[in-house]
């Protein structure tokens, strides 16, 4: 009977280990899944919106300028019902538009971690890292296969934002297709004017570096103008086709050339942003400049000794505004 009892009681002991292990196995496969679902949301909280490229390598090397001319227009776009959306702009040979090769990749993509995806149907490694995303493919160049890393920050992120107070000290003189300004259109004999122009000029101005910046009146209508900003943004890279990692490097030194500017980076100088534009100049009237094919700006003759540059464009709000600038002859 003793052992009878004995024999009931292993038994019951053995049940409840049992009933306790299986218990112990739910508990850790509901806390795996409620660890798996936090992850989820937490990185769809992070991925869902839009994103801009502002890096782009292979194999560790920047593409060149004149593909990052196009390719930095590329958009990235995720939505909450796990759809995407990649737009890359390259290089096309339409001659009206540049960037007239358009590559759309979309479909469906699944969390796989936290912060970290997967495209249905694709190789690609896809990751948030600190405030950035980053696709890397693979791609063949040259008969090589190579790594490709694009990458993005959000389109609402500041360091793509104008800056207000530099706005105007960087005037565009990207080259229009408008005749307006060209020689051939102009009648006038600007002879005698061309006479009081020629040489050097220099902005009236106490501001660092902006009091640098210089006009100058050549022969056979060449013009040169200089400007200067004490620093520079990670939109005057992109804005010169300049793609950086993030956050901007500490030492940045870059030199590229687009259309008629040459335009120098250095975070090691006094004045950071120094772009020239050689450019062509033409004499519209007795007391008027233009320079050809850039409409924005116009040269006004206040006497001998002072020019008055006047320059239109439009603001973030795409509102017309009018800047003027006093130079005077060294």
């Amino acid at each position: 009977m003793t052992r009878i009892k004995a024999f009931k009681s292993l038994l019951f002991i053995l049940f409840i280990s049992i009933l306790s292990s299986c218990n112990s196995d739910d508990n850790s496969v509901s806390e795996g899944n409620d660890q798996t679902s936090q992850e989820t949301i937490t990185t769809k909280e992070r991925l869902v919106g839009e994103w801009k490229l502002i890096s782009s390598t292979i194999d560790n090397k920047n593409i060149s300028p004149s593909e990052f001319e196009c390719l930095k227009n590329s958009i990235a776009t995720f939505t909450q019902d796990d759809t995407y959306e990649l737009t890359f702009l390259k290089l096309g040979n339409n001659s009206t538009n540049l960037c007239s090769q358009t590559s759309i990749q979309s479909g469906t993509y699944t969390v796989i971690g936290l912060n970290s995806v997967t495209f249905f149907n694709s190789t690609s490694e896809i990751k948030l890292i600190d405030n950035t995303l980053q696709i890397t493919s693979k791609i063949t160049d040259d008969n090589e296969e190579k790594d490709q890393i694009d990458i993005f920050i959000r389109s609402d992120n500041t360091e793509l934002e104008e800056s207000s107070a530099e706005e105007t000290n960087d005037l565009e003189t990207d080259e229009s297709e408008t005749d307006d300004n060209n020689e051939e259109n102009n009648t006038f004999d600007g002879t005698e004017v061309i006479k009081n122009i020629l040489g050097k000029w220099k902005i009236e101005s106490n501001q660092d570096c902006f009091q640098k910046n210089t006009i100058e009146f050549k022969l056979q209508n060449a013009f040169e103008f200089i400007q200067h900003k004490k620093t520079f943004t990670r939109r005057d890279l992109l804005n010169y086709n300049i793609g950086m990692s993030y956050p901007l490097p500490e030492n940045i030194e870059a030199e590229v050339t687009k259309g008629s500017d040459i335009v120098v980076f250095d975070t090691n100088a006094e004045c950071q942003f120094i772009k020239t534009s050689n450019l062509e100049y033409v004499v519209k009237d007795e007391k008027t400049v233009v320079l050809k094919n850039i409409p924005g700006i116009r040269l006004i003759l206040e006497d001998n000794n002072t020019i008055k540059l006047v320059y239109t464009f439009n603001d973030s709000n795409s509102n017309e505004q009018v800047k003027e600038f006093v130079y005077k002859k060294l």
